[in-house]
């Protein structure tokens, strides 16, 4: 193909190499060098404020770990985490104390299911824990993408890990 590109309205025109439709090309077009055929054809395309909010959002719901094991973190999972770090705390207050797996029933041990579906064990200071540790990274992932978003232009690599500590 041959392009063209308008010089008024920077419409690009692409012609057929063979010549055969030389005769319809306006005299006024310009003909586009390599580099501007290059960026026609692969234009660069600026990240947006969509753009971050969607990989923070991915991020958010990415997992979350927790004294060296992941767990899953999408909305429903935070909602039972929020609500087991709760009653983890007021079963501290009731006199739960460490050590303690059976804070939340008093006939099975609390385990809450890691991210490779094992068991893990965890006492009512535990779960709070937890539950902090999970917060606070999402108020981090959240912080992280509002610094991007405030940005003159948001870097091109903002998935980058560098970008969301």
């Amino acid at each position: 193909m041959k392009f063209y590109r308008d010089p008024d309205s920077g419409t690009v025109f692409a012609y057929e190499a063979d010549g055969s439709q030389d005769e319809f090309i306006p005299g006024h077009l310009v003909v586009m060098s390599e580099a501007e055929i290059q960026a026609h054809l692969n234009p660069v395309k600026l990240p947006t404020s969509a753009d971050v909010d969607a990989e923070r959002d991915r991020r958010i719901d990415a997992g979350v770990e927790f004294q060296g094991v992941q767990y899953q973190s999408r909305g429903t999972d935070r909602e039972n985490i929020a609500g087991a770090a709760q009653l983890g705390f007021m079963a501290i207050v009731g006199g739960a104390q460490p050590g303690d797996l059976r804070w939340s029933n008093p006939d099975q041990d609390f385990a809450w299911i890691a991210s490779d579906n094992s068991m893990v064990l965890m006492d009512a200071p535990t779960v709070v824990a937890f539950g902090k540790v999970a917060a606070v990274r999402k108020q981090a992932l959240i912080y992280a993408g509002r610094q991007l978003k405030d940005m003159e232009s948001i870097p091109s690599d903002f998935t980058d890990d560098k970008w969301w500590q």
